[in-house]
């Protein structure tokens, strides 16, 4: 029971009470959807600052016709989901700005299943939007999600055909400050290990770039597509790497998970790192922090990443679904320079990381 000392929360029934309207009119001021006078508007206001008043989810709901879910898809399941660290601090972003906006989420499968009932969820119980997290081009979700008329955001750029809103990192400008970092450190011959089976967009811009950026070098690119995103995987590409004749004196990673494989390879073969190999991951995650030595790595900041995206749902439902454009935006990368590359013996640096930019 409460005392004195810890009253409940004001409800919007009491916002009416002490502004002298109706709660309709309390949810017309609160969902902009009703015109309302601006003397009663502003009363409204008042009201609720006084009271300190914060709609819960179901006043949220009701004030603005939304079911107040999110639909949620990471592009992988099961081990690769889970011990990749970068998507518990994706998530980790995504929630805490869903939350402050009263929002929830339903985690959607990574492909479309007959175990997952995703036809009769998208029937019966209509998602406000969905956030699709590094779409591949042949994800077999976003298809539907149109169909359905759910506005979808997607946190990295989705390749297929359909035109979506996203928010993205820019990582062409993070592979050349990478490239750049390590040419200053004495690497001659950069190598880069991939992904083989999927098209997502940062493995298709950081192929890119790296590619340009060597040829323009007057280098052949060494490139090598792994079988996965995991450890074992860039273990196995590192030793491919490592075993030619004009080895690479440094392999940037996709991810850090990779990066901690080649750390190993290298370990294994008896190569030092960094005097004799440089390593660079990307994701600036707890692996990457941990590792013996500490790994250089590009950091995406997530918690931008996922701010972002929430914000961008905010935006495209606020406008009733048509926001007039298509939005994008662009959050930039820092590099974060550790043991691993840092042959001058500097210790670690991290760049700049401006604002996001449209």
């Amino acid at each position: 029971m409460r005392g004195p000392s810890n009253p409940r929360p004001a409800r919007i029934a009491d916002v009416a009470r002490e502004a002298g309207v109706s709660i309709t009119t309390v949810s017309h001021v609160l969902s902009s959807k009703r015109p309302v006078s601006a003397q009663t508007r502003q009363a409204v206001l008042d009201a609720a600052q006084r009271l300190a008043y914060r709609p819960t989810v179901a006043a949220r709901g009701l004030a603005t016709g939304r079911t107040m879910a999110l639909g949620l898809q990471f592009p992988m399941e099961g081990e690769h989901l889970l011990l990749n660290p970068y998507f518990p601090l994706l998530l980790g972003s995504l929630s805490a700005a869903a939350v402050h906006d009263g929002y929830s989420f339903v985690l959607l499968p990574a492909r479309r299943s007959s175990e997952f009932p995703l036809e009769s969820l998208l029937e019966t119980q209509r998602l406000d939007g969905a956030i699709l997290v590094d779409p591949s081009s042949t994800n077999d979700l976003l298809p539907l999600l149109r169909d359905y008329r759910v506005p979808v955001v997607t946190v990295g750029r989705y390749l297929g055909r359909a035109r979506t809103h996203w928010v993205d990192n820019d990582h062409a400008i993070a592979i050349g400050r990478v490239l750049d970092h390590l040419a200053e450190q004495g690497y001659r011959r950069p190598a880069l290990i991939s992904l083989g089976h999927e098209r997502y967009s940062y493995i298709v811009d950081i192929e890119d770039s790296f590619r340009t950026r060597t040829e323009a070098a007057g280098r052949e690119p060494m490139v090598i597509r792994a079988e996965d995103l995991s450890e074992r995987a860039g273990y196995d590409a590192a030793v491919t790497l490592l075993d030619r004749a004009d080895r690479p004196d440094a392999i940037i990673a996709a991810v850090d998970r990779q990066a901690i494989g080649v750390l190993g390879a290298a370990e294994e073969l008896g190569i030092s790192v960094p005097d004799e190999l440089g390593i660079v991951g990307e994701g600036d995650t707890v692996l990457a922090r941990n590792a013996n030595p500490p790994l250089t790595t590009i950091d995406p900041r997530a918690a931008e990443l996922g701010a972002q995206a929430i914000a961008i749902i905010r935006q495209i439902l606020d406008a009733g679904n048509r926001p007039g454009r298509m939005i994008t935006l662009t959050v930039e990368t820092r590099l974060v320079v550790r043991e691993s590359t840092a042959r001058s013996g500097a210790g670690p640096e991290i760049s700049p990381a401006p604002a996001a930019s449209p």
